[in-house]
């Protein structure tokens, strides 16, 4: 009986390994979520990220009757170090944002009277370097922070910069 169970707990542990082995999870290229950054942007965001070098590019766009706003972003990112439940890594990042209002404008000197409506237009593009840290929070969720310098409405202002991003890995 000893003889006979050695060999079925060798073959038994062997499929165990076969099948732990399979079951691993293959790293995920993309990710789908949200984002909302100074200079990567904000709203739906999708990042692919086939190697240490990933893209990352985020869309919001508004639009009312009297209101339109878009944001745009692009994000290139270079991977430093990875654990599995940490990544650390570089990012660049270009952010193009529009708005077009109407607004109107009232005679102030007699009762509220509509003089006229003017359209108010505003444009411009912040760009930011730093480094960005993701924890993975769930097996295929992620938590993204990133800071560093940025330059802002077309290189007028430059300071800090803040951005997040939240993903689901796929």
């Amino acid at each position: 009986m000893k003889k006979l169970f050695k060999p079925s707990a060798v073959v038994l542990f062997f499929l165990f390994g076969m099948l732990n082995a399979n079951a691993q999870e293959v790293e995920s290229k993309h990710a789908l979520g949200a984002g909302a950054g100074f200079t990567t942007g904000y709203g739906i965001s999708y990042r692919y990220t086939p190697n240490r070098i990933g893209v990352q590019v985020n869309f919001a766009p508004y639009k009312t009757k009297e209101k339109s706003m878009y944001s745009t972003g692009i994000t290139f990112i270079y991977s430093l170090m990875k654990t599995e439940k940490t990544n650390l890594y570089l990012y660049q990042a270009n952010h193009y944002f529009s708005s077009s209002e109407s607004v109107k404008i009232y005679d102030s000197l007699t009762p509220p009277n509509l003089l006229r409506t003017e359209k108010k237009d505003e444009a411009y593009f912040n760009n930011g370097i730093g480094f960005g840290m993701e924890f993975i929070v769930a097996s295929k969720v992620g938590l993204n922070f990133m800071t560093g310098y940025a330059s802002y409405k077309n290189f007028e202002e430059f300071m800090m910069t803040g951005e997040f991003a939240i993903y689901f890995k796929f």
